[in-house]
């Protein structure tokens, strides 16, 4: 299989030029970490939540994903000793595939900084409104849901009874609670868990249902400046 699909020239000048695809890149982790601090300084707090919010009812996963960037973009630059892993920089880099599955799914790979700079430069050049006040009650309604879990329900119970409320795929939900876990509304209080044989969560792996006093709404609110709709 070609590891790198073609795509027509002209098919693809038309694509880079409505900003869908872009040219292979090659970029040392300092200038990946500077390229990411300065759109993580760039772009205001509340389009990024608007975004999210905005998301919920719009279906535009892509906005939907610039909060779990945002997220993680802080924890990375707060802390760029971070493995190469997660400071995914090199030569011949595809952003391609990293905005597909942006655009298809909402983001997949939250945890890297290449990704997290992408999804913020890409939001950034969006015009997103105020959220309307659907978006604010479907929010609502996900966070009394998170408020009412049982002390030992697991991630993966949290999926489930989120769809009471949020009633989308499986995977739409999962990606949702990454997101939060990105940005700690779903925060484990402690990591010595134990950890499922099978699993793909990320941030909120270690999250359990007792944990839900560490997410008050009062915090909740702040974090996504509410007070502002």
């Amino acid at each position: 299989m070609d590891e790198h699909p073609k795509t027509d020239s002209a098919d693809f000048e038309y694509a880079k030029e409505k900003g869908v695809m872009f040219d292979r890149l090659t970029i040392s982790v300092d200038q990946l970490l500077e390229r990411l601090n300065g759109i993580f300084h760039a772009i205001p707090q509340k389009k990024v939540t608007d975004a999210f919010l905005n998301s919920l009812t719009n279906k535009r996963l892509d906005w939907r994903s610039g909060l779990g960037s945002y997220g993680n973009a802080r924890r990375l630059l707060a802390d760029p000793s971070s493995s190469n892993y997660l400071l995914d920089h090199g030569e011949d880099l595809d952003l391609n595939v990293l905005n597909f599955e942006r655009i298809k799914w909402g983001g997949v790979r939250f945890f890297g900084a290449l990704y997290n700079w992408l999804d913020l430069e890409l939001l950034y050049k969006e015009d997103v409104p105020a959220p309307s006040q659907e978006s604010i009650n479907i929010l609502q309604a996900i966070l009394d849901v998170i408020e009412h879990s049982e002390k030992n329900d697991s991630p993966s119970h949290l999926r489930d009874n989120l769809k009471k409320v949020f009633n989308v795929s499986k995977n739409e939900r999962h990606l949702l609670m990454e997101i939060l876990g990105a940005v700690k509304i779903l925060k484990p209080s402690r990591y010595e868990r134990k950890e499922p044989g099978k699993h793909d969560w990320h941030f909120v792996l270690h999250w359990r249902g007792e944990d839900r006093t560490t997410c008050s709404k009062i915090l909740i609110r702040s974090l996504l400046k509410m007070k502002n709709y």
